[in-house]
């Protein structure tokens, strides 16, 4: 996901991350919660794991769960601490597994960020992620009925 440009003229690596993590924020701020984007949805759990087919680096895997006050964010950063204007965007994947309304969706994403800032071809992230969704819906709550006794 590129969320700002980096511009190799003008400033230190530092600054491009800075700016780099303040866009991140910027776009996390800006969503909105789950239950208000997605009424239907109650839970939303994603699992993730990498694959660095270059063999340079090791990544734990992770999960992450939404439930209805969440932000329905769905970037997730490329774990690569070196990567510049990288990660996985996962909206359009959660978009079209609740189009349709499916309890489970997986698949596999590549990192398109760079490894140097001069952006050589040969410079590329690369890194995979393979990701499960799981969504629980809500359901309507049957009627209550009392009994006296």
């Amino acid at each position: 996901m590129m969320l700002g440009a980096y511009d190799g003229r003008n400033g230190k690596s530092a600054d491009v991350f800075r700016r780099q993590d303040e866009a991140w924020r910027r776009a996390y701020a800006a969503a909105t919660r789950l239950h208000e984007r997605f009424p239907k949805l109650e839970l939303l759990v994603i699992d993730l794991a990498f694959i660095d087919v270059r063999g340079m680096g090791r990544f734990s895997p992770q999960m992450r769960s939404f439930s209805g006050s969440a932000k329905a964010f769905f970037a997730i950063a490329c774990p690569r601490t070196l990567c510049l204007d990288g990660g996985f965007d996962l909206d359009p994947v959660v978009l079209a597994m609740l189009s349709t309304e499916p309890t489970t969706s997986n698949g596999t994403l590549e990192c398109r960020g760079w490894m140097d800032p001069t952006r050589a071809e040969n410079t590329r992230c690369l890194l995979r992620m393979h990701y499960r969704l799981d969504a629980r819906y809500n359901t309507p709550q049957a009627s209550i009925v009392k009994r006296r006794t």
